[in-house]
């Protein structure tokens, strides 16, 4: 659905300036707007992009993409985490926001000693 280095930019580019993105953002950058599809689409690009990333070494970029109701990743991100046997918790609440805080941190990190990245429409 998107392009894919386009995507790992954006989500670089957002690591860097320590915030997470919204699914609409992040949809927005490539001019699709949030429906079911659209969000499924790009969540299967954003893993696509994620397993590249950690391949490499890097750290999990995906807990940077959030609702924006309530600034935490969507349920098939905890899903996914349950499924390699990473968390066990649940998928909002207290404990759910502390993983995500504590892996965007780790991506922040990340973030602040790679190389340079192009700049995105994200960028400030």
């Amino acid at each position: 659905m998107v392009d894919l280095d386009r995507l790992e930019r954006a989500l670089i580019a957002a690591a860097r300036a320590r915030r997470p993105v919204t699914y609409g953002q992040l949809l927005a950058l490539f001019d699709r707007k949030v429906t079911r599809i659209t969000v499924a689409a790009l969540c299967r690009d954003l893993g696509r992009v994620c397993a590249r990333v950690e391949a490499a070494g890097g750290p999990d970029l995906a807990c940077l993409v959030v609702r924006k109701a309530d600034g935490l990743p969507g349920e098939g991100y905890f899903a996914a985490l349950r499924a390699e046997g990473g968390y066990a918790g649940p998928s909002r609440g207290p404990q759910a926001a502390a993983l995500v805080a504590a892996r965007q941190a780790a991506a922040y990190a990340f973030a602040s000693l790679s190389g340079p990245v192009a700049r995105t429409a994200m960028d400030p």
